[in-house]
């Protein structure tokens, strides 16, 4: 644990001098981060265990990061010295991981102080800066958010006496109805919620070239698309999790009921716990192929990753690595093929990028090999591993054990991959390759065919923008549409509390309205939801479904099944004749429908459902007199052309007649069921004798 090192502000100092103390002591005696490669104070990008820090403002927070920034893309001197004395000592006394918030609420102050004043003097800001600054940043998606960190950061700068203490009293008005839950979470209208789950032609093209993969070899960047989209589809995970994933993720156990669940097993770093997600019948099979193409075309990375963990003083000997000794003086064409580029030129520039030199003489694998431990070092500053290791927290998988182990450019479309560089996965190798949006500045700025990244374009298909964090919406709502509690799906989602599922479950609110009104005993206007097709109940596991020849009609568990349902069974007015082969094969047709609704129920009362026993207890029976039904109807003593009438329980047309006079006259009549319950069965059958 970090030793707890804290600022105490002087009132008798001004808020100037309190802010000097203030960066005096978060940089020469915080050491959160120095330990990391490449950190210095006066960097104008940090290196933390969240990603890097770059300091540039407002109007260049999208600047091209290989090239260093101009001043003139830079926050101003003064305000930068104060936002990195602010972060240390934050991340110091409270680390977190929303470093993009505070910087995009440190860029907009420094912005709004420096277009009012000239200079962007902190201790000067006001309340009239702070509403500037939520103003600019009320266009962003975060906003809320943002403005939620940019009040925590005056309010604490408050408390060191180098802002305002007024800045305890102001507040922004990004809540209630402009909150992020009402506008883009939980309780976001439907319209906004639906733009959330994948476009159904973007996941069809991807489902396409995957299904390709069966037939043909695939590229490596076509195998990292696709699979990783078939593992998302498997169960909802987050795109960074993917690292977690070891090549045996993919495991298996037999359920209580004799059958094969596949399951998807890692560490969760979210909610610091150990997963085991399992993954729907319909995906084993997609699950086991994607996982086996990921581990093919990362193995060569994997054995690398091990060589260097175990020889990291020898050249890697590759497959086109020249078989001469560790000391012998390469040739130009030698050095070539042992970096793993195509043509000498290339091999040039690497060398003068690392040496300063074009020069390829006087170089042997082991001067060859110090060249490429120095990329390595600068591409992996986290090796073995692919993200940093936190203090407290549980280690990370390292690249030789990680499913996604890369070599770097491998899945570049226009550079050769090297076969003596790693590079760590991040979310751009997937996130860039599905994005239109990329394509299209691409486009845009000329850059012609060989900028083309864009997964969708290169296999025929029009650009979409695909989010891989759409598809946890969508296996969310279908978890919900397939009976699934919330307690269920924020397990399988890998989240700490309901109210976050919340955000991902759509919300018809006619809906709402109607299971509130019907629990108030109020009436409202009733809506017919249009039928779905066979096809399409599929995905529902053969849940709580009434099938018929019109369509389907989907229930919950919990209501029960519904009073219609096959009433026809219940008519004494039904006439049916043998021989009518049409009635016979509707009859078997729906027996068939019958039969998967209680073996749905069935299965749903195994899981602890205990509602879906009223499912049973109508379909059983209803089960029972079809098979009987039928049983005349493909009976070949029965002649052809002999009427089947069925003896009705709870309807027939004299029946409907004594219920009208009833109700005319004030007389309650008791139906079958409810004489059963208050008097038995027996009365029941004595009540039958006499009318018989």
């Amino acid at each position: 644990m970090n030793n707890i090192i804290q600022f105490t502000a002087r009132k008798d100092l001004s808020a100037q001098r309190n802010l000097e103390e203030f960066i005096a002591m978060a940089r020469d005696h915080i050491p959160t981060w120095g330990h990391l490669n490449g950190f210095t104070w006066d960097a104008v990008s940090w290196p933390t265990l969240n990603g890097n820090i770059w300091f540039t403002n407002q109007e260049n927070t999208k600047v091209r990061r290989k090239a260093a920034p101009s001043p003139e893309q830079l926050l101003q001197p003064a305000f930068m010295e104060a936002a990195k004395a602010y972060l240390r000592h934050r991340h110091h006394t409270k680390p977190h991981k929303n470093l993009g918030r505070e910087m995009s609420a440190l860029r907009a102050l420094e912005y709004v102080l420096r277009q009012d004043m000239g200079v962007a003097d902190i201790t000067k800001v006001s309340e009239r800066h702070f509403q500037q600054t939520l103003a600019l940043i009320g266009h962003q998606k975060a906003v809320a958010f943002i403005a939620g960190e940019l009040l925590g950061i005056l309010k604490r700068l408050a408390d060191y006496a180098i802002v305002t203490s007024s800045a305890h009293y102001w507040n922004h008005h990004y809540r209630r109805d402009r909150s992020y839950a009402k506008t883009n979470g939980f309780l976001a209208q439907q319209h906004i919620k639906d733009k959330k789950v994948p476009d159904q032609d973007a996941l069809l093209a991807i489902a396409e070239v995957f299904n390709h993969g069966y037939h043909q070899p695939l590229e490596d960047v076509d195998v990292l698309v696709t699979s990783i989209t078939a593992l998302l589809l498997c169960a909802p995970t987050r795109i960074m999790e993917t690292v977690r994933f070891r090549i045996d993720c993919l495991a298996s156990d037999q359920d209580k009921n004799g059958k094969t669940q596949y399951y998807l097993k890692y560490w969760v770093p979210k909610i610091n716990s150990f997963a085991r997600k399992p993954i729907p019948e319909t995906m084993a099979e997609t699950a086991i192929e994607a996982i086996r193409r990921l581990t093919e075309v990362t193995e060569a990375g994997r054995r690398l990753a091990r060589h260097m963990e175990t020889h990291p003083t020898k050249f890697y000997r590759h497959a086109k690595c020249p078989n001469v000794a560790a000391n012998q003086v390469l040739t130009p064409e030698q050095v070539m093929h042992a970096l793993g580029f195509a043509k000498i030129s290339s091999a040039q520039a690497f060398v003068k990028t690392w040496t300063g030199s074009y020069k390829l003489s006087g170089l042997t694998l082991d001067s060859l090999w110090q060249i490429v431990i120095k990329v390595h070092q600068e591409l992996n500053p986290y090796f073995p591993y692919q993200e940093p290791t936190v203090k407290g927290e549980v280690t990370p998988l390292k690249m030789s054990e990680s499913l996604l182990c890369c070599l770097r450019s491998q899945f570049a479309t226009t550079l050769a991959t090297s076969p003596v560089l790693l590079a760590p996965f991040n979310r751009g190798y997937y996130a860039k390759r599905l994005d239109a949006d990329v394509e299209n500045r691409k486009q845009q700025k000329n850059y012609g065919k060989a900028a083309n990244c864009c997964f969708y374009t290169r296999h025929g298909f029009e650009p979409f923008k695909f989010k891989s964090h759409s598809v946890r919406h969508m296996l969310n709502r279908l978890a919900k549409q397939s009976g699934g509690s919330i307690d269920i799906i924020t397990a399988w989602s890998s989240r700490s509390t309901n109210r976050q599922t919340l955000t991902y479950l759509d919300n018809d609110q006619g809906e709402a309205a109607v299971a509130v009104a019907s629990l108030m005993g109020h009436e409202v206007e009733q809506s017919t939801k249009a039928p779905v097709t066979s096809e399409e109940a599929e995905i529902y596991s053969q849940g709580p479904i009434h099938r018929n020849r019109y369509g389907l009609c989907r229930r919950s568990w919990r209501i029960g099944p519904c009073n219609k349902f096959a009433d026809c069974l219940n008519c004494s007015e039904v006439l049916i004749c043998k021989g009518d082969r049409f009635a016979a094969d509707v009859i078997a047709s729906e027996r068939e429908e019958l039969a998967k609704t209680y073996q749905a129920a069935e299965d749903a009362v195994g899981r602890g459902e205990r509602p879906a026993t009223r499912w049973m207890k109508v379909s059983g029976p209803q089960i029972k007199k079809l098979d009987a039904l039928l049983s005349i109807l493909n009976d070949p003593l029965v002649p052809d052309g002999s009427p089947i009438t069925l003896t009705g329980t709870d309807f027939s047309h004299e029946q409907t007649l004594v219920n009208g006079k009833a109700e005319e006259a004030g007389v309650k009549l008791l139906d079958r069921t409810t004489l059963a319950i208050e008097y038995g069965e027996d009365l029941l059958a004595c009540l039958d004798e006499l009318r018989s």
